[in-house]
């Protein structure tokens, strides 16, 4: 994993897992056990989703860079089949509040989302790598332009002894 890919990983889960502790909190309070089982779950779930599309994504812009679109269209499609599946199998579970999970992972995605925006806002990402830039291409520092020949670049008529 590049670095800048660790930046943004760090820079999205962090701010959604203290989110989420707050979440946990928050749902063991109102609602019970239940409700911080629930909101435990949500907030593992989300947090595991998005960090393995960083990682995925960072390993195909390594090796396939010409894929990255498809890739990235591809786990955004897993994760929403995989998460409506997750949603449609516990919705008459007993197991936890069932609201709590809904409720913690909507609100975890909006965070991680706000996060990860606000990380790739606040990284310098090159779309072109300088290193790659063939000297031909590189600009060149202009040199200052000076007059040929001017009242001012000449020296006067007193300075020659002249007139």
């Amino acid at each position: 994993m590049q670095a800048i890919d660790a930046r943004l990983l760090r820079g999205a889960a962090v701010p959604t897992a203290a989110a989420g502790a707050i979440a946990v909190v928050l749902c063991a309070v109102l609602v019970g056990g239940k409700g911080l089982i629930g909101a435990l779950l949500g907030s593992v779930i989300v947090l595991a989703f998005f960090s393995v599309t960083i990682v995925v994504i960072s390993r195909v812009a390594q090796t396939q860079p010409q894929m990255l679109l498809g890739y990235a269209m591809l786990t955004y499609l897993g994760k929403v089949v995989f998460l409506a599946v997750l949603m449609i199998a516990f919705k008459h579970t007993t197991l936890f509040h069932f609201r709590s999970f809904g409720f913690t992972m909507l609100g975890l995605t909006l965070v991680w989302l706000a996060a990860e925006t606000r990380a790739v806002l606040k990284t310098k990402i090159f779309y072109v790598d300088p290193a790659a830039v063939p000297d031909s291409l590189k600009l060149k520092p202009a040199a200052p332009a000076r007059p040929e020949s001017t009242a001012e670049s000449e020296p006067s008529a007193s300075a020659r002894g002249g007139r």
